[in-house]
């Protein structure tokens, strides 16, 4: 139903596939009908240098493909007013996504006890809060999805319990304000196979809020690989669920470079 993607990484990621290039991703997606799609590795993955940035940009050029291309970047809030990607670098790339909740990675300020639902849901806000903020956010990605790699004390069960019970502790007035900030600043919301991959179906919940505080749904895979590629058909009955048609996707705005 839904022919876009504005979240795949490439082998330039360092946690991706080493196979997984980007014109493999676009022959891929081309072969299974997508019209859109949006090359996002991570921002660590160019060294922080323009020239390497350019130089992935002309590469996406080169591939010569029959859709729509955008080269974007993941980023990830490291505290509230620090990120992991300067304005000047962020102006390379068509759109940033935001990642408030990279736990695993160096220098992101973690919750205080992860083990506590209540200060991992206060932790949780905050950090989407300071996504919210940023001014280089473009879309926040996997915003209250709990990375197993990050919770391992829990077993999968465990942790769609723990989910829910940190949602049931997120203090819904501050969301709904950060959620009309959202919609305000035209921020989209990414919708991923991972909640599902994760068993975090709770998160619906979430989903629907956004719709009706009129914020835009971003649709990407978040893929790694040429599989994770196809593990978007999962979300499927998940949007007819939520009622969701064109008019609430998000998509990047188009750039003239």
């Amino acid at each position: 139903m839904f022919v876009r993607d504005y979240h795949i990484h490439t082998k330039l990621s360092p946690c991706a596939d080493r196979i997984f290039d980007v014109e493999k991703v676009i022959q891929i997606q081309q072969e299974r009908g997508m019209k859109e799609i949006g090359i996002t590795d991570h921002d660590f993955s160019y060294g922080y240098k323009a020239k390497r940035i350019e130089a992935a940009r002309n590469a996406i050029k080169q591939c010569d493909a029959s859709i729509s291309v955008h080269f974007g970047v993941e980023s990830h809030m490291l505290e509230y007013r620090s990120t992991s990607l300067n304005i000047q670098l962020a102006s390379y790339f068509d759109y940033v996504l935001m990642a408030p909740n990279h736990y695993h990675l160096r220098g992101v300020a973690p919750p205080s006890d992860f083990k506590n639902p209540k200060k991992v849901a206060i932790h949780e806000i905050y950090m989407f809060e300071a996504a919210v903020a940023c001014p280089i956010t473009d879309a926040v990605v996997h915003p209250f999805v709990l990375a197993p790699d990050v919770f391992r004390f829990l077993t999968k069960g465990e942790l769609s319990a723990f989910g829910q019970e940190v949602m049931r502790n997120i203090d819904q007035k501050r969301l709904i304000h950060q959620l009309d900030l959202v919609s305000q600043r035209g921020i989209g919301i990414e919708i991923s196979p991972k909640f599902i991959r994760y068993n975090q179906r709770h998160l619906i919940e979430f989903y629907q809020l956004c719709l009706e505080r009129e914020v835009k749904l971003l649709i990407g895979s978040d893929a790694h690989n040429a599989k994770q590629l196809e593990d978007l058909s999962v979300l499927e009955p998940i949007l007819d669920e939520l009622g969701v048609q064109e008019e609430h996707l998000w998509q990047p705005k188009v750039w003239q470079w």
